[in-house]
């Protein structure tokens, strides 16, 4: 069994990490947005990621990069075009990561 079936998702998944995809908003809540990818499971956009200017409804057409998949959680973590990684912001801050 390779790594990926193991992991949850397929190699086509697995590809998809640090692209652009795109998918539909399925529901908002203060502690993040969940999208449908149309995949293996959805994605997660993290609070960290949302400005207060953000507006997100559930039905949208959202396009976000696939950052990751959590294992643990069974779900992938996307970060909006517009948004810089959490890890380079806190660099920026002086943090180490």
């Amino acid at each position: 069994m390779s790594e990926d079936k193991r992991a949850g998702i397929s190699d086509a998944e697995r590809a998809l990490i640090g692209n652009l995809v795109t998918g539909t908003v399925q529901a908002v809540f203060r502690w993040g947005v969940i999208v449908d990818l149309g995949l293996s499971h959805v994605g997660f956009i993290d609070p960290l990621y949302i400005d207060d200017n953000d507006h997100y409804e559930v039905g949208q057409q959202v396009r976000s990069y696939l950052t990751t998949f959590d294992e643990q959680q069974r779900k992938f973590w996307l970060r909006p075009p517009n948004q810089v990684p959490v890890a380079e912001r806190l660099t920026r801050k002086g943090h180490d990561v």
